[in-house]
Protein backbone atom coordinates (compact mmCIF):
# COMPACT_ATOMS: atom_id res chain seq x y z
CA UNK A 1 0.00 0.00 0.00
CA UNK A 2 1.01 3.61 -0.46
CA UNK A 3 1.67 5.57 2.72
CA UNK A 4 2.39 9.08 1.48
CA UNK A 5 3.75 11.53 -1.06
CA UNK A 6 6.82 13.73 -0.81
CA UNK A 7 9.67 15.50 -2.59
CA UNK A 8 7.13 17.16 -4.87
CA UNK A 9 7.99 19.97 -7.25
CA UNK A 10 6.77 21.67 -10.38
CA UNK A 11 8.73 23.04 -13.30
CA UNK A 12 7.66 25.44 -16.02
CA UNK A 13 7.66 24.20 -19.60
CA UNK A 14 7.00 27.15 -21.89
CA UNK A 15 8.78 30.24 -20.58
CA UNK A 16 10.75 32.09 -23.25
CA UNK A 17 14.48 31.47 -23.30
CA UNK A 18 14.59 27.71 -23.73
CA UNK A 19 15.36 24.89 -21.29
CA UNK A 20 17.78 26.82 -19.09
CA UNK A 21 15.25 29.66 -18.56
CA UNK A 22 12.62 27.39 -17.00
CA UNK A 23 11.85 27.82 -13.32
CA UNK A 24 11.41 25.40 -10.45
CA UNK A 25 9.29 25.50 -7.31
CA UNK A 26 9.19 22.95 -4.50
CA UNK A 27 5.60 22.22 -3.50
CA UNK A 28 4.55 21.59 0.10
CA UNK A 29 1.39 19.63 -0.57
CA UNK A 30 -1.41 18.77 1.83
CA UNK A 31 -3.49 16.82 -0.68
CA UNK A 32 -2.92 15.16 -4.05
CA UNK A 33 -6.01 13.97 -5.90
CA UNK A 34 -5.95 12.50 -9.41
CA UNK A 35 -9.28 11.66 -11.07
CA UNK A 36 -9.66 9.98 -14.45
CA UNK A 37 -13.19 10.05 -15.85
CA UNK A 38 -14.43 8.56 -19.11
CA UNK A 39 -17.54 9.07 -21.19
CA UNK A 40 -19.13 5.71 -21.93
CA UNK A 41 -20.65 4.76 -25.30
CA UNK A 42 -22.99 1.78 -25.28
CA UNK A 43 -24.53 -0.20 -28.16
CA UNK A 44 -27.74 -1.91 -27.06
CA UNK A 45 -29.95 -4.59 -28.57
CA UNK A 46 -32.93 -6.67 -27.55
CA UNK A 47 -31.84 -10.06 -26.33
CA UNK A 48 -34.61 -12.46 -25.28
CA UNK A 49 -37.07 -9.60 -25.18
CA UNK A 50 -34.87 -7.46 -22.92
CA UNK A 51 -32.77 -4.58 -24.12
CA UNK A 52 -29.20 -5.16 -23.06
CA UNK A 53 -25.79 -3.65 -23.70
CA UNK A 54 -24.03 -5.64 -26.39
CA UNK A 55 -20.84 -3.59 -26.54
CA UNK A 56 -19.31 -0.52 -24.93
CA UNK A 57 -16.37 1.78 -25.39
CA UNK A 58 -14.82 4.91 -23.96
CA UNK A 59 -15.61 7.97 -26.06
CA UNK A 60 -13.33 10.41 -24.23
CA UNK A 61 -11.24 10.49 -21.07
CA UNK A 62 -10.75 13.53 -18.80
CA UNK A 63 -7.78 13.44 -16.42
CA UNK A 64 -7.72 16.01 -13.61
CA UNK A 65 -5.01 16.50 -11.00
CA UNK A 66 -5.86 18.60 -7.93
CA UNK A 67 -2.96 19.91 -5.83
CA UNK A 68 -3.69 21.43 -2.41
CA UNK A 69 -1.48 23.12 0.14
CA UNK A 70 -1.97 24.38 3.69
CA UNK A 71 1.52 25.89 3.85
CA UNK A 72 1.20 29.31 2.24
CA UNK A 73 4.47 31.21 1.95
CA UNK A 74 5.19 33.96 -0.59
CA UNK A 75 6.30 31.54 -3.33
CA UNK A 76 3.44 29.06 -2.77
CA UNK A 77 0.98 31.96 -3.00
CA UNK A 78 2.42 32.92 -6.38
CA UNK A 79 2.10 29.35 -7.62
CA UNK A 80 -1.55 29.31 -6.56
CA UNK A 81 -2.17 32.63 -8.35
CA UNK A 82 -0.21 31.50 -11.45
CA UNK A 83 2.20 34.44 -11.23
CA UNK A 84 5.82 35.10 -10.48
CA UNK A 85 6.22 38.24 -8.35
CA UNK A 86 6.81 41.57 -10.01
CA UNK A 87 8.52 44.62 -8.49
CA UNK A 88 6.30 47.65 -7.96
CA UNK A 89 7.89 51.11 -7.77
CA UNK A 90 6.80 53.96 -5.48
CA UNK A 91 3.84 52.09 -4.04
CA UNK A 92 1.75 54.04 -1.52
CA UNK A 93 0.14 51.68 1.02
CA UNK A 94 -2.15 53.10 3.74
CA UNK A 95 -1.62 51.19 6.97
CA UNK A 96 -4.02 50.92 9.91
CA UNK A 97 -2.74 52.07 13.33
CA UNK A 98 -4.61 51.32 16.59
CA UNK A 99 -4.40 53.94 19.35
CA UNK A 100 -6.35 55.18 22.38
CA UNK A 101 -7.45 58.78 22.86
CA UNK A 102 -5.83 60.16 26.05
CA UNK A 103 -8.15 60.21 29.07
CA UNK A 104 -7.08 63.69 30.15
CA UNK A 105 -5.16 66.72 29.02
CA UNK A 106 -4.93 67.32 25.30
CA UNK A 107 -7.09 64.76 23.50
CA UNK A 108 -4.52 64.33 20.75
CA UNK A 109 -2.45 61.64 19.04
CA UNK A 110 0.84 62.76 17.51
CA UNK A 111 2.27 61.04 14.45
CA UNK A 112 5.07 62.36 12.21
CA UNK A 113 3.35 60.71 9.22
CA UNK A 114 0.38 63.10 9.49
CA UNK A 115 1.63 65.56 6.89
CA UNK A 116 0.29 67.67 4.05
CA UNK A 117 1.66 65.16 1.53
CA UNK A 118 -0.29 62.32 3.22
CA UNK A 119 -3.43 64.31 3.95
CA UNK A 120 -5.72 62.51 1.48
CA UNK A 121 -4.99 59.10 3.04
CA UNK A 122 -5.71 59.96 6.68
CA UNK A 123 -8.99 58.64 8.09
CA UNK A 124 -10.08 57.77 11.65
CA UNK A 125 -12.61 55.37 13.19
CA UNK A 126 -13.86 54.63 16.72
CA UNK A 127 -13.71 50.84 16.90
CA UNK A 128 -15.59 49.91 20.09
CA UNK A 129 -18.66 50.87 22.13
CA UNK A 130 -18.16 52.68 25.45
CA UNK A 131 -18.96 55.79 27.46
CA UNK A 132 -18.16 57.80 24.34
CA UNK A 133 -20.99 56.09 22.42
CA UNK A 134 -21.24 53.78 19.45
CA UNK A 135 -18.35 52.79 17.17
CA UNK A 136 -18.20 54.49 13.81
CA UNK A 137 -16.28 56.73 11.43
CA UNK A 138 -15.16 60.23 12.38
CA UNK A 139 -15.76 63.15 10.04
CA UNK A 140 -12.58 65.06 9.26
CA UNK A 141 -12.19 68.76 9.93
CA UNK A 142 -9.38 70.94 8.63
CA UNK A 143 -6.54 72.38 10.71
CA UNK A 144 -7.91 74.87 13.24
CA UNK A 145 -6.87 76.64 16.40
CA UNK A 146 -9.48 74.80 18.48
CA UNK A 147 -10.47 71.15 18.93
CA UNK A 148 -13.44 69.70 16.99
CA UNK A 149 -16.82 70.99 18.14
CA UNK A 150 -18.59 67.62 17.77
CA UNK A 151 -17.97 64.14 19.18
CA UNK A 152 -18.02 62.49 15.77
CA UNK A 153 -15.28 64.68 14.33
CA UNK A 154 -11.49 64.48 14.17
CA UNK A 155 -9.19 67.36 13.33
CA UNK A 156 -6.37 66.34 10.98
CA UNK A 157 -3.65 68.79 11.91
CA UNK A 158 -1.00 68.45 9.19
CA UNK A 159 0.81 71.54 10.45
CA UNK A 160 1.60 70.04 13.85
CA UNK A 161 1.45 66.36 12.78
CA UNK A 162 -1.38 65.18 14.98
CA UNK A 163 -5.02 64.12 15.27
CA UNK A 164 -7.21 66.13 17.64
CA UNK A 165 -10.39 64.65 19.15
CA UNK A 166 -13.45 66.01 20.97
CA UNK A 167 -13.20 65.67 24.77
CA UNK A 168 -16.15 63.23 24.83
CA UNK A 169 -13.91 60.65 23.12
CA UNK A 170 -11.51 60.51 26.08
CA UNK A 171 -10.26 56.91 26.46
CA UNK A 172 -11.88 55.71 23.23
CA UNK A 173 -10.01 53.09 21.19
CA UNK A 174 -9.57 54.36 17.66
CA UNK A 175 -7.90 53.25 14.45
CA UNK A 176 -6.54 55.57 11.80
CA UNK A 177 -4.73 55.24 8.48
CA UNK A 178 -1.46 56.78 7.39
CA UNK A 179 0.45 55.76 4.26
CA UNK A 180 3.90 54.32 3.76
CA UNK A 181 5.62 54.84 0.40
CA UNK A 182 7.73 51.89 -0.76
CA UNK A 183 10.42 52.76 -3.27
CA UNK A 184 10.31 49.13 -4.46
CA UNK A 185 8.22 46.20 -3.25
CA UNK A 186 7.28 42.76 -4.62
CA UNK A 187 3.65 42.16 -5.48
CA UNK A 188 1.18 39.89 -7.24
CA UNK A 189 -1.57 41.40 -9.38
CA UNK A 190 -1.83 45.16 -9.70
CA UNK A 191 -0.94 47.11 -12.81
CA UNK A 192 2.25 45.24 -13.67
CA UNK A 193 2.42 42.57 -16.38
CA UNK A 194 3.46 39.38 -14.58
CA UNK A 195 5.14 36.26 -15.89
CA UNK A 196 2.79 33.28 -15.50
CA UNK A 197 3.80 29.74 -14.66
CA UNK A 198 1.70 28.52 -17.56
CA UNK A 199 2.02 24.85 -18.47
CA UNK A 200 4.03 22.84 -15.94
CA UNK A 201 5.41 19.38 -15.26
CA UNK A 202 5.08 17.73 -11.85
CA UNK A 203 7.22 15.14 -10.08
CA UNK A 204 7.01 13.49 -6.69
CA UNK A 205 7.88 10.38 -4.73
CA UNK A 206 5.27 7.82 -3.65
CA UNK A 207 6.16 6.19 -0.34
CA UNK A 208 5.38 2.53 0.23
CA UNK A 209 6.45 0.14 3.01
CA UNK A 210 6.75 -2.53 0.31
CA UNK A 211 9.56 -0.69 -1.46
CA UNK A 212 13.03 0.29 -0.28
CA UNK A 213 13.56 3.34 -2.51
CA UNK A 214 9.86 3.90 -3.16
CA UNK A 215 8.36 4.98 -6.47
CA UNK A 216 8.44 8.13 -8.56
CA UNK A 217 5.42 9.73 -10.20
CA UNK A 218 5.70 12.14 -13.13
CA UNK A 219 3.12 14.22 -14.96
CA UNK A 220 4.92 15.65 -18.01
CA UNK A 221 2.28 18.22 -18.99
CA UNK A 222 -0.29 19.96 -16.77
CA UNK A 223 -2.46 22.92 -17.80
CA UNK A 224 -4.28 24.97 -15.19
CA UNK A 225 -8.03 24.36 -15.19
CA UNK A 226 -9.17 26.59 -12.32
CA UNK A 227 -8.43 29.64 -10.28
CA UNK A 228 -7.24 28.82 -6.76
CA UNK A 229 -10.01 27.51 -4.52
CA UNK A 230 -9.68 28.82 -0.96
CA UNK A 231 -11.15 26.93 2.01
CA UNK A 232 -10.79 27.74 5.69
CA UNK A 233 -11.40 24.82 8.07
CA UNK A 234 -10.83 25.75 11.69
CA UNK A 235 -7.81 28.04 11.69
CA UNK A 236 -6.01 26.45 8.73
CA UNK A 237 -6.42 27.73 5.14
CA UNK A 238 -6.25 25.31 2.21
CA UNK A 239 -5.49 26.41 -1.36
CA UNK A 240 -6.42 24.01 -4.16
CA UNK A 241 -5.77 24.21 -7.90
CA UNK A 242 -7.13 21.89 -10.61
CA UNK A 243 -4.93 20.92 -13.55
CA UNK A 244 -5.77 19.09 -16.76
CA UNK A 245 -3.31 16.19 -17.06
CA UNK A 246 -2.40 15.91 -20.73
CA UNK A 247 -1.24 12.68 -22.37
CA UNK A 248 1.85 13.24 -24.55
CA UNK A 249 2.03 11.77 -28.02
CA UNK A 250 2.95 8.08 -27.82
CA UNK A 251 2.03 7.75 -24.13
CA UNK A 252 -0.86 5.58 -22.94
CA UNK A 253 -1.51 7.63 -19.81
CA UNK A 254 -0.88 11.22 -18.69
CA UNK A 255 1.57 10.06 -16.03
CA UNK A 256 4.51 7.74 -15.50
CA UNK A 257 5.25 5.74 -12.34
CA UNK A 258 8.72 4.28 -11.86
CA UNK A 259 10.14 1.84 -9.31
CA UNK A 260 13.51 3.13 -8.05
CA UNK A 261 14.29 -0.32 -6.59
CA UNK A 262 14.71 -1.64 -10.11
CA UNK A 263 16.76 1.28 -11.41
CA UNK A 264 20.32 0.92 -12.70
CA UNK A 265 22.17 4.21 -12.41
CA UNK A 266 24.63 5.03 -15.18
Amino acid sequence: MLSGLGDTYAQTLNLSGGATAQRLIELFLFDFNFVSESEQLEAQAYVGGVRRTKSSAEASVTDTLTLSTQYVDWAQMGFALDEFPTTESNLIWPGLKPETVPTSGAFEIADAAITVANDAYIKAYVNAFGAWGQPGFLTRTADASTAPANAKEVQVDTTNNKLVFHSSLAGAPISYTVPTTYTTIESYGGANSPTNYGKISFRGKLYSPESTDNWGIYFPSLSRQSRPNFELTGDVPTLSIDFAAETPSGWTKPYQIVNFDTGVVS
